[in-house]
């Protein structure tokens, strides 16, 4: 999500109002990486100081066992394809290995790389809390930052935040929503792939999500966790492609907040950003991914 940053944010102590009673958020993070959870906690009680807020601590998937009847160890690209832009991939001598085309028939079988199946894993036992609980849970990653230039002008920070996050919460509602995604990149209503758009005044806060990537914030409700685990038997995507599928599929009910100055051509938007999405990173991109990285060295070997 590719939006200039503030590193010098204004602090804002602004009182939540009915539709965010009793939610609480859990923060995600590398015990390896105390650094951003100081960066992270530090501003979240700068900037929503009403926000009660739990250290989850997430699965290394450099060192801590991931079970494979809750996340594959292999994907593939098939489901993804409409979306991701893939290109022919050569091997180091300039061979062809696999043609764009292959990417979407019959797919083309990736290994997790470690940082992408210990944030799937992540994701999937905090789903279980939350399959637990009375309502819904604000997921935070450790990356994600609420200080930042809007698209529509001026700055967003926490008052900006929780104004437009209860305006979401109360649209969501009565969407009977499952997701709400507060930062995303991808498709939604206005500029779907598959679906069609429905003629007429659109939602001006919250759109329906068709295929949205980033799990860098979203409020998640029970029963969309519960939907979540069921269909994660086990979880066999990396898990923003895995979450953006089954909104696809219509299992989901996901939608994306708008920020003001979001509209149609809006790609990546919302009321976060990533902090540094590209130069500090724990997760390298199986596939590459915008990042860039090598999408050979997780191919899974032929059989």
């Amino acid at each position: 999500m590719a939006r200039e940053r503030s590193r010098s944010p204004r602090s804002s102590a602004v009182q939540p109002g009915q539709s965010l009673a009793g939610l609480s958020a859990l923060l995600l993070g590398l015990e390896r990486r105390p650094d951003r959870r100081k960066r992270c906690e530090e501003m979240l009680a700068k900037e929503v100081p009403w926000l009660k807020t739990e250290f989850f601590r997430a699965t290394d998937g450099n060192v801590d066992t991931v079970p494979d009847e809750e996340v594959s160890k292999t994907w593939n690209t098939r489901n993804n394809s409409l979306y991701g832009a893939y290109e022919d991939v050569h091997d180091k001598d300039g061979k062809l290995m696999y043609s764009a085309k292959d990417f979407s028939d019959p797919g083309v079988e990736y290994e997790f790389s470690p940082g992408e199946r210990g944030c799937a894993h992540s994701h999937y036992r905090m789903w279980q809390q939350v399959a637990e609980a009375e309502g819904p849970t604000l997921i935070l990653e450790d990356d994600v930052q609420l200080v930042f230039e809007r698209i529509g002008g001026g700055m967003s920070d926490g008052t900006t935040f929780t104004a437009r996050l209860e305006l979401g919460m109360r649209e969501a509602k009565k969407k009977e929503a499952d997701v709400l995604y507060l930062g995303w990149s991808g498709h939604g209503d206005g500029n779907y792939k598959h679906h069609k758009s429905r003629r007429g005044r659109k939602n001006p806060v919250v759109r329906k999500a068709e295929y949205i990537w980033t799990t860098v914030a979203y409020v998640i409700w029970p029963q969309g966790a519960k939907k979540l685990l069921e269909r994660a038997k086990p979880l066999n995507q990396p898990v923003d492609n895995f979450m953006a599928w089954e909104a696809r599929e219509n299992r989901l009910s996901a939608w994306v907040l708008l920020d003001e100055g979001d509209d149609d051509d809006t790609w990546s938007g919302g009321i976060v950003t990533q902090l540094d999405f590209n130069g500090d990173s724990d997760i390298k991109k199986s596939d590459g991914g915008d990042q860039g990285d090598d999408p050979t060295e997780y191919l899974a070997k032929k059989s």
